[in-house]
């Protein structure tokens, strides 16, 4: 009997153990895919140019605020420490100026940078409603680490989706 029941519990966890190695590869491709469609459509873009910085005024709790901005008006832009450096987390605040409701949708911010093939996965989150300062525009906090200098196309996806994308200079530490 102890042998019976130790085969069933040794076979369950050889079934276990396979089951998780299948789910891992079934996220590997699902990853691979999303690398090769960003890299895909960033080179037939040649969206290579830095995306602008501009001033973004609005208000918040009745108080005016301006901020230094880089990305598209009426897309996707980002706020905080500039210039972006290499190796260290940041903490940025991005905007959507758009008219598709993202609120309260899983958002990825995946990035690429240029002369490379790897896509790195700086976060995850979503615009949500509670972080919104007015009408016209949702935004998130993050936090941002790329891993090395050089031009980065960051693309953001919604609901695995590519929604938009920004180009910035990621300077060395130091």
């Amino acid at each position: 009997m102890k042998k019976v029941v130790v085969f069933v519990i040794t076979l369950l966890l050889l079934l276990s153990l396979l089951t998780g190695c299948e789910s891992e590869r079934k996220n590997e491709t699902k990853y691979i895919k999303a690398r090769d469609r960003a890299i895909e459509y960033v080179e037939k873009n040649h969206d290579w140019d830095l995306s602008p910085t501009f001033k973004y005024e609005t208000e918040d709790n009745g108080v005016g605020v301006t901020y230094n901005v880089l990305g598209k008006k009426d897309s996707f832009g980002i706020t905080g420490p500039f210039p972006i450096v290499a190796g260290v987390k940041q903490k940025y605040f991005w905007f959507y100026w758009g008219e598709d409701q993202i609120k309260d949708q899983p958002v990825e911010i995946m990035a690429y940078k240029k002369g490379s093939n790897e896509l790195i996965k700086l976060f995850s989150g979503e615009f949500y409603e509670g972080a919104q300062i007015s009408e016209n525009e949702v935004n998130m906090p993050s936090n941002l680490k790329f891993p090395s200098a050089g031009v980065w196309n960051v693309l953001i996806y919604i609901n695995d989706q590519l929604s938009g994308n920004i180009v910035v200079k990621v300077v060395p530490k130091g």
